[in-house]
């Protein structure tokens, strides 16, 4: 739990800390757009930093500054600060629509995110996880349920997102939808989490099998 909490928190950040700056600059009386601006360069301000200390490239974090600059990009242009609350409801469209494709295409999404909770960081179990996406019926409609029950709520979060945004004035809707976010990656990871169980019987039957086939080899050596 505390490994998937530590991969949550980047995420949580980037939803919390533009919030908490563009509250304290509303309420200190910047206007709207501005306000929203110097949010989007306070979170690009330390994803930056959190990738160099990292030593890595981190693909999320470069979606977060992408997204950033191009909202900051849209609310100079534009001046509607509406526009630049609408962005999760465009990039989620386009998540929930890849993770729909890869249930069909290659491999599920969550295939990948189920990765450590099922092997637990053991390479052997990675091997036999691997193993069982080829062997195991169950594993590939397991995934394949997945990532289609996370891309539709990624579909209706985008959705509320739209009614949440020209519902209610700007200054509210700005930290209202960042309610049914969190809600949305905590459903996801819980939804993740449950079907473990499942998938570590699927990768311990898979190491058996493993075991039991090279067994009568090292007996006939010896």
């Amino acid at each position: 739990m505390t490994r998937t909490l530590r991969a949550l928190l980047p995420i949580l950040s980037d939803l919390i800390v533009p919030t908490v700056v563009y509250y304290l600059l509303h309420w200190l009386g910047v206007a709207d757009v501005p306000a929203l601006i110097i949010a989007c360069a306070a979170t690009a301000g330390y994803t930056v930093p959190r990738m160099i200390r990292g030593q890595r490239v981190d693909a999320l974090g470069l979606l977060v500054i992408a997204e950033l600059a191009a909202t900051a990009a849209l609310l100079t242009v534009s001046g509607d600060a509406r526009l630049a609350l609408l962005r999760p409801t465009v990039y989620l469209t386009v998540a929930a629509t890849v993770f729909l494709l890869s249930c069909w295409r290659g491999r599920p999404l969550t295939y990948t995110g189920a990765t450590p909770m099922a092997t637990k960081g053991d390479p052997e179990r990675a091997a036999a996880y691997e193993r069982s996406w080829h062997n195991s019926p169950q594993m590939r409609a397991t995934h394949r349920r997945l990532t289609a029950a996370s891309a539709t709520a990624m579909l209706g979060y985008a959705l509320l997102n739209v009614v949440i945004v020209y519902a209610f004035p700007v200054s509210q809707a700005d930290g209202l939808q960042k309610v049914p976010g969190i809600a949305l990656i905590l459903a996801i990871v819980v939804m993740l989490r449950s079907r473990v169980p499942r998938l570590s019987r699927i990768v311990d039957a898979e190491q058996q099998r493993s075991t039991d086939a090279h067994q009568p080899s090292t007996a006939a050596r010896t």
